[in-house]
């Protein structure tokens, strides 16, 4: 089941924007919004390959192009450990499962394979369902309001997820 129609790369649940990180991104790198990021050697930001990585995670807030740059010529806002964040699921997901990044698709993620706690994303609930609102003024504050009662239930094969980042 998908997460209502909230495209991946949102945070589901009210934080300040100073608890949002703004790190630069590696040179040639194109990033998508939604997609699980690690650093590289240089402390910039790379998309999460399909190698599974130790952390710190994030989750990519904006799609930036690098692509013709070099090293921290642009930087991405992303959201960090605490953040409930909606990702891509690149498999079946049950409820309560740890996430890492996924092994076929890269940017996504998979259930943790049980070997590295450093892999870990983050933490799958099954929570599902509500609508995301932001404000129209400054300082444009997203809330998240649960749209019923649920049963927590499996993530699919491309669903939009929400995970809490580093919750493990």
């Amino acid at each position: 089941m998908a997460y209502g129609t909230t495209g991946a790369g949102t945070i589901t649940k009210e934080q300040t924007l100073l608890s949002i990180r703004r790190i630069g991104v590696a040179a040639s790198t194109t990033i998508t919004k939604g997609n699980v990021l690690i650093r590289d050697a240089g402390g910039d930001l790379i998309v999460q390959t399909t190698t599974p990585a130790d952390g710190p995670h994030f989750v990519a807030l904006e799609t930036v192009d690098n692509s013709s740059g070099a090293d921290n010529d642009l930087q991405c806002p992303v959201a960090v450990q605490g953040h409930y964040v909606t990702v891509v699921a690149d498999g079946a997901i049950t409820p309560g499962s740890y996430v890492q990044g996924a092994t076929s698709t890269a940017g996504q993620v998979i259930v943790w394979a049980g070997t590295n706690t450093d892999e870990i994303v983050g933490t799958y609930y099954g929570k599902e369902g509500g609508t995301i609102a932001t404000s129209a003024t400054t300082p444009y504050a997203e809330t998240f309001t649960d749209g019923a009662d649920f049963i927590p239930s499996d993530a699919a094969d491309g669903d939009v997820i929400e995970i809490l980042i580093g919750a493990y």
